[in-house]
């Protein structure tokens, strides 16, 4: 059947142009060619949009396949449909977490007396969320959603902890701004290879009777939800924390 090749064709190179639509927009935003809004609103939908012809035509071709036991054009029509599939998974599981997460972007394991941004406030040029903590209605909906987020506390000295805790942030790849013994502060940011997006984090380390307590605040810079990139990023520490010596 002559349409069978096409079809499979059609999922190919629908996929081929989607990916690099895609990849243009994100690496097109990381390098600062244009806005977030233009690159993952205005350009990168039509890489999904196209996405989803090469995976139709891709379905349509392997049922057609199966049906007539006919294999023509599996050498486009296999590459067309995978690729397809596996390029749609994390956008369309995206856009499921950020349906289902909370409309937060601010976490901090202490939310009455969250620590606070100085040294990467002056790289926060473009953010449209501003550096100061969201207030109450955030910390309300963090203990609903993230009630595992909590300050971390040992009978060990502070700055044996805070040693710990800088020898832990560097261990997961983040930037590290500043480090202030003295005030027991640590800032860093954490960037996205896709994009390029950048989260602020801020550790604070403080006496706390015959021990240390640990507090981490992580933020993003634009954004309503952060699909709990915040909250996994501070787990994340926690886990290196702990493993840490």
């Amino acid at each position: 059947m002559r349409f069978q090749p096409t079809l499979a064709k059609v999922s190919f190179w629908a996929f081929v142009i989607a990916l690099v639509i895609a990849l243009g927009a994100g690496f097109g935003t990381r390098l600062g060619v244009w806005g977030f809004q233009i690159g993952l609103l205005k350009i990168f939908p039509w890489a999904l949009g196209i996405g989803a012809i090469a995976l139709l035509a891709g379905a349509i071709w392997a049922i057609t396949a199966l049906v007539k036991n006919d294999s023509t054009g599996s050498r486009f029509g296999i590459i067309g449909l995978a690729g397809a599939v596996v390029m749609l998974a994390l956008p369309v599981y995206s856009i499921y977490v950020a349906k289902t997460a909370p409309p937060i972007h601010d976490i901090s394991t202490d939310t009455e007396n969250p620590p606070q941004f100085k040294a990467v406030l002056p790289l926060r040029k473009g953010a449209t969320n501003k550096a100061e903590y969201d207030g109450a209605k955030t910390a309300a909906a963090q203990r609903k959603y993230y009630g595992d987020i909590r300050s971390f506390a040992v009978l060990i000295p502070p700055k044996k902890l805070f040693d710990r805790a800088h020898r832990a942030a560097e261990a997961m790849g983040w930037n590290i701004v500043a480090v202030n013994p003295d005030e027991g502060r640590i800032e860093a940011t954490d960037t996205t290879l896709f994009f390029g997006f950048t989260d602020d984090i801020v550790i604070r380390v403080k006496p706390a009777g015959m021990g240390a307590r640990l507090d981490i605040r992580s933020k993003s810079r634009v954004g309503v939800s952060d699909v709990g990139k915040n909250a996994a990023r501070i787990r994340a520490f926690f886990e290196k924390l702990k493993n840490t010596k």
